[in-house]
């Protein structure tokens, strides 16, 4: 069988756009897994404010969930109607934000988006105690339009399965009495160690009956939270995809499995804990461009004050062998229009562009 890629991207408007703009073959049969992405407030010199209070806090992580969600529902529905299956995931989610004042937030998410084909996701180890009750509770009120689930696994629990296997077969026993299909995610998040990972969901995967699962996922990422432990600014480096060496490792031992990968983007999210007026000062300009089993990464100086700072990132893109031109994919025709020059590139318009070339690789040509 062969294996399909699911890319695992932030519900954002970048990535809702960098799918939408994908060519029509590659959009046929596609699946996509969501994480509803974590949001912080900005501080300013402005309005005097040199910290927030747990409150403050969670009054935002509030209403900037309330306000993705609105945006997310009309994504679905006018961007990304072609998709397959939708998994959505609370995972960067702080638990104690509830929209109404009193209900868990996953059960709100569930109430919004089970009408559009979402596949709620499940876990062990990291969710409370409300997150498995309130997905079955909802497949029992029959909410969900598709009769599936998933369970996904972090290291925390893939990584022995004895320590956490009176836990993962409480659940999977919960699920499998409320869904006819059960889906099964390998989060490796960003890969530190390949051959620990690899043994890990091996080994994890031997104490399973694999014949529960409609299918099997791995992802991962090689792309750390913070950009400097993988690359200097102001230099190029071709590194080896991790993630990748991961799932060669599984297909050696004969594991049938599907795999995604976090595109251009860390699963961790990092967060500049500064005023907003001084981001600039810190703010680097980086691409990256995966061929082979590798991903090229090219990073500038700091952009403040620099009229074109992407060229010279671009300039490097344009002028390698890998470089597969500007009919491509939406991403690659956006690094060739805009190479010449070098303007009106930053850190948010390059976004788009380098996760729909990534996506577009990933479903065209790669394969493990």
């Amino acid at each position: 069988m062969n294996s399909k890629y699911i890319p695992f991207l932030k519900f954002k408007m970048n990535e809702v756009y960098a799918l939408n703009y994908l060519d029509d073959d590659l959009k046929v049969g596609l699946s996509v897994f969501f994480d509803l992405p974590n949001e912080l407030p900005s501080k300013s010199h402005n309005d005097g404010v040199n910290s927030f209070s747990p409150e403050e806090l969670l009054g935002f992580k509030t209403e900037a969930l309330k306000k993705k969600i609105e945006a997310q529902k009309k994504y679905l529905t006018t961007k990304l109607n072609f998709l397959d299956d939708i998994f959505i995931d609370n995972y960067d989610i702080d638990p104690l934000v509830k929209i109404d004042g009193k209900t868990y937030n996953y059960k709100t998410i569930i109430d919004e988006f089970a009408p559009l084909g979402m596949i709620p996701v499940c876990g062990v180890d990291d969710r409370v105690p409300e997150h498995l009750n309130c997905v079955i509770a909802s497949a029992k009120a029959g909410v969900f339009l598709k009769d599936k689930v998933a369970i996904r696994l972090t290291e925390s629990a893939f990584e022995d399965y004895e320590f956490i296997e009176y836990e993962f077969e409480d659940c999977l026993a919960n699920l499998e009495a409320a869904f006819e299909k059960i889906i099964l995610i390998f989060d490796l998040r960003v890969v530190e160690d390949i051959e620990t990972s690899s043994k890990q969901v091996i080994d994890f995967l031997d104490n399973l009956d694999l014949g529960k699962f409609e299918r099997i996922i791995v992802s991962g990422s090689t792309i750390p939270k913070v950009i400097t432990e993988l690359i200097e600014t102001k230099k190029n480096k071709v590194i080896d995809r991790k993630e990748v060496t991961v799932f060669k490792k599984l297909k050696e031992k004969n594991v049938s499995f599907d795999y995604g990968d976090y595109t251009c983007v860390s699963p961790e999210t990092s967060f500049l804990d500064i005023y907003i007026e001084e981001i600039q000062s810190y703010m680097t300009g980086k691409v990256f461009y995966p061929y082979d089993d590798k991903l090229y990464v090219t990073r500038s100086g700091k952009t403040k004050s620099v009229i074109a700072p992407f060229k010279p990132l671009l300039d490097e893109i344009v002028s390698k062998t890998f470089y597969r031109g500007k009919s491509y994919s939406y991403g690659d025709k956006y690094i060739f229009e805009k190479q010449p020059t070098g303007l009106k590139v930053n850190a948010s318009s390059i976004l788009k562009p380098n996760i729909s070339l990534h996506v577009t690789y990933m479903l065209r040509d790669f394969s493990v």
